[in-house]
């Protein structure tokens, strides 16, 4: 485990995470960004949510540089919205994918989430009221443009939660990556993509060492940047398996928890209990 005085740059969840449960920041985590970019430490938010809702996000949060968005498939600069880096699905791929869990599991609603946008069926906004802004359509292929690159697909079921809905998926030859951010729908990726590799290629970019970054998350699509990292933290909301793989234990995201990890880094922060692996 790294110390945090010795971390040069965090990587932090969004939902649950650095967010709170109104889907903002409070002000101790704003003066903490605030001293984290006045002293050159790059804050870098990796989240599950697509590109032009992560950039909205770090956008409104006063985040700068790179976001990572899409469990890890696309990264962009926050101010210009340029990719930078994108690692999405080959095209004949999403068409087996989709169509192997309608043959398994009927009444599943679908998604595919792309750089032109999110396109969800009616029913996946029903089962999920409160996804993130999308374009509803009748069927998530028949929407896909000629030249869509597809980043992340999305299914939910009516009576399968999230995690059970990877089962159609675990063929051996299968080059596909499942998680969940939430208990609800199920989020694929191809198998090269995830948030660990994320940060390592962001720990490249920053020309850091690996054993010099942190992350922080509270679901199970953290885990992969958790185990890359140096210093692995999780907010006391977070999911068991989080918090087992957590270096670190630091408030929820209601109590500022990021907050505390910045500030560590930057010497001035408390000391938090140390988790138990």
């Amino acid at each position: 485990m790294t110390a945090p005085d010795r971390v040069r740059l965090i990587c932090t969840d969004f939902d649950g995470t650095l967010l709170n449960t109104a889907g903002t920041i409070g002000p101790v985590t704003r003066s903490a960004l605030a001293r984290a970019a006045s002293r050159g430490l790059p804050v870098a938010g990796v989240t599950g949510r697509p590109l032009r809702d992560a950039l909205a996000v770090a956008r409104d949060h006063g985040l700068g540089g790179l976001v990572v968005c899409s469990n890890g498939a696309v990264t962009a600069e926050v101010d210009s919205g340029r990719v930078v880096r994108c690692r999405g699905f080959a095209g004949p791929e999403v068409g087996s994918v989709l169509g192997r869990l309608r043959a398994r599991l009927p009444g599943v609603a679908l998604g595919v989430d792309t750089l032109r946008g999110l396109f969800l069926e009616p029913d996946f906004g029903a089962l999920v009221p409160d996804c993130w802004p999308h374009q509803r359509v009748p069927d998530a292929l028949a929407a896909l443009a000629r030249d869509d690159q597809v980043v992340k697909i999305l299914a939910v079921h009516p009576a399968v939660p999230g995690p059970a809905l990877a089962e159609p998926l675990t063929r051996p030859d299968d080059a596909l990556k499942t998680t969940c951010s939430t208990p609800y729908f199920l989020e694929i990726s191809p198998r090269n993509v995830d948030k660990g590799v994320a940060l390592r290629w962001l720990a490249r970019y920053y020309g850091t060492r690996i054993t010099a970054t942190a992350a922080i998350g509270d679901m199970p699509n953290d885990l992969p940047m958790l185990r890359a990292a140096g210093l692995a933290a999780a907010v006391t909301n977070a999911h068991r398996d989080v918090r087992r793989a957590a270096d670190l234990i630091v408030p929820s995201n209601d109590e500022e928890g990021v907050a505390d990890l910045i500030m560590m880094v930057c010497g001035a922060g408390r000391e938090s209990p140390y988790a138990g692996r």
